[in-house]
């Protein structure tokens, strides 16, 4: 096969993989409603030292000038696996709260929105926010996964991509990923509080 064919099909596998991932871990989502009782026991855990650490632009840019360059290589290989482990249990976190708040949305589909208590205005809060914080996660998913299926820490004359960077999302780099997933949080721990502080209080300690 030529070579340029042969690049050509490179791109296609690759989103045709992403693709048969996503279908697989489609079927493993909740079909029916997700009650209270289903939501913070399939929370995954997440060190917030681990991930402060991890997406600090600071530090990311004191290894590259420390290290050498086949150590720094061999560094942001480890941290590329760390970030795409990192932000899959944040997107699957997510993914669970925005379940569980559709259900609830779904007791309020025949009613006006002019209509709508507190309560039903922060489900909705959180049913947007969770959106948002799943679309710019599953770009930056994307990319990661792009990044280690293409080992492209081993390509020499390609700067390695920022780890780092990854938080910086929208179209100027203006949103702050780890920012919009703690307003999530927040926002879902204000819901929870409508059911009572033990709920509450379970959201914040392990979303």
């Amino acid at each position: 096969m030529p070579v340029g064919s042969f690049a050509a099909w490179i791109p296609i596998t690759l989103f045709g993989l992403i693709g048969l991932y996503l279908l697989i871990q489609r079927q493993f989502r909740f079909d029916d409603d997700r009650t209270i009782d289903e939501v913070t026991v399939f929370f995954r855990k997440i060190d917030w030292n681990e991930v402060e650490e991890l997406f600090d632009p600071v530090g990311e840019r004191y290894l590259r000038l420390v290290q050498s360059n086949y150590h720094f290589r061999r560094t942001m290989r480890v941290r590329i696996h760390e970030a795409r482990e990192l932000l899959w249990r944040m997107y699957h976190n997510v993914r669970v709260v925005h379940e569980w708040a559709n259900t609830e949305l779904r007791d309020m589909l025949d009613k006006s929105p002019d209509r709508s208590t507190e309560r039903e205005r922060m489900i909705v809060a959180v049913s947007e926010r969770a959106a948002h914080f799943r679309a710019l996660a599953t770009i930056q998913l994307v990319k990661l996964t792009a990044w280690t299926v293409l080992r492209i820490e081993r390509w020499p004359f390609i700067r390695i991509p920022s780890v780092a960077s990854l938080c910086k999302c929208g179209d100027n780099g203006n949103l702050d990923l780890l920012e919009v997933y703690r307003q999530l949080k927040d926002a879902a721990a204000g819901l929870a509080l409508t059911y009572g502080k033990q709920f509450h209080d379970d959201m914040l300690m392990m979303l």
